[in-house]
């Protein structure tokens, strides 16, 4: 099963089905790199598609560093780790999540964004970084799309 994901509510389904999420996210590398913009959420009350977080200043540089330069996952399992890697963890917390796995979404060997699986404290390990990591395997094209189409 290593087609593209047609849409990114299939990808959502998908993310509820095999990582099992309380919130999600994708987001695209843009403003010349200089940002993340948020292309699908399933909280737009809290996380509007189109927001966007400053790579410099929102963005912890350990998971820069990880994530979009070494284009690695990042798991996040409990409410500490979440709270010294991300500015927003009161919001996160609030949607009842304090486990997180990020995955960089690769195109030619190039970072282009990110999938973003948050869930409850203590329900992600190192199957749900694999199943969030053959997600975003499957949704390069739809990132692709929405970079061509948002620079």
């Amino acid at each position: 099963m290593s087609s593209q994901f047609e849409s990114l509510e299939d990808v959502y389904a998908s993310a509820q089905d095999t990582v099992g999420v309380r919130l999600f996210t994708a987001s695209v590398i843009a403003d010349a790199g200089t940002s993340m913009a948020r292309i699908f959420t399933t909280h737009p009350e809290v996380y509007p598609v189109g927001g966007k977080k400053t790579l410099t200043g929102d963005t912890n540089p350990a998971w820069l560093e990880q994530v979009v330069k070494g284009q690695q996952p990042f798991l996040g399992a409990d409410t500490d780790a979440v709270r010294a890697f991300f500015f927003d963890s009161a919001t996160i917390e609030s949607l009842g999540c304090g486990a997180i796995v990020n995955v960089p979404v690769v195109s030619n060997g190039e970072t282009i964004g990110s999938m973003n699986f948050l869930g409850a404290e203590g329900g992600y390990d190192e199957k749900s970084v694999e199943a969030a990591m053959k997600i975003a395997g499957r949704s390069v094209r739809l990132l692709e799309d929405a970079l061509a189409h948002h620079n």
